[in-house]
């Protein structure tokens, strides 16, 4: 029989409250002296899960407080409904063991463009992988990343001033980002970056348009994911389901 069928209801929704409490303390270095539903007012501007539970956090303290003796914290004397405990559980997972993007999301294979080939290859590139950006590497280094809708801005914008066939063809992707440079705004981390990691990056930013993942988070090694604002929506969808 397993340990969770032999708790009571009450002590498995304590477990999960104290783990929660613990976690978020440590990780945002927040003392003991505020309550639990500071922690999680303040928390929920810092992570993207206690955002999304704040008011059920909220709640769940003053629940809490009902089911335990003013007196003894750990001695239960009301249970709380099987749904709330599994969702207390749900979120402690959430906090205490983050799924990490590698591990949990499908991984497509990153499409690269090697930096020194020309801005005609570009375009047939773009046009195979239907990617809207592509990250130009000069060997192992990210030289940056190219927005196929800014090209085509640029293009357009030297319609009138050059022959474009020539400008294509001529002009390096390298030499390319130098002259224009992008709009949107990039970051690397490291391969144990966590969804929720992810999705606070995107919702404190709304100016980065991707992430690139690479083993140590640096921008001297090829990515092994790429991700855009394009894919919030299926990382929260994999949380909501964890």
């Amino acid at each position: 029989m397993s340990n969770l069928t032999t708790k009571s209801l009450g002590s498995r929704f304590l477990d999960a409250y104290n783990a929660i409490d613990k976690a978020l303390r440590i990780q945002y270095n927040y003392k003991t002296t505020i309550s639990f539903s500071d922690l999680i007012r303040r928390c929920a501007d810092l992570n993207h899960v206690i955002r999304g539970y704040e008011n059920d956090l909220i709640n769940f303290a003053r629940l809490r407080n009902a089911i335990v003796h003013s007196s003894d914290n750990n001695k239960v004397i009301a249970e709380p409904h099987l749904d709330v405990v599994e969702l207390m559980e749900k979120i402690a997972s959430l906090i205490t063991t983050p799924p990490l993007v590698v591990e949990v999301m499908r991984l497509r294979p990153v499409a690269t463009i090697d930096a020194t080939r020309n801005l005609y290859d570009l375009i047939k590139e773009t046009g195979k992988t239907g990617h809207g950006m592509i990250p130009a590497y000069k060997g192992n280094n990210l030289v940056g990343i190219v927005r196929w809708r800014k090209l085509i801005e640029d293009l357009a914008g030297i319609l009138d001033t050059c022959d474009l066939d020539q400008f294509i063809r001529k002009t390096s992707i390298e030499d390319y980002l130098r002259m224009y440079p992008q709009s949107g705004h990039f970051t690397v981390v490291n391969q144990g970056v966590t969804i929720e990691q992810i999705l606070t990056i995107f919702n404190n930013n709304r100016k980065i348009a991707g992430i690139l993942i690479t083993e140590n988070g640096t921008a001297t090694e090829l990515p092994v994911c790429f991700l855009t604002n394009a894919d919030i929506i299926d990382l929260v969808k994999i949380i909501e389901s964890y």
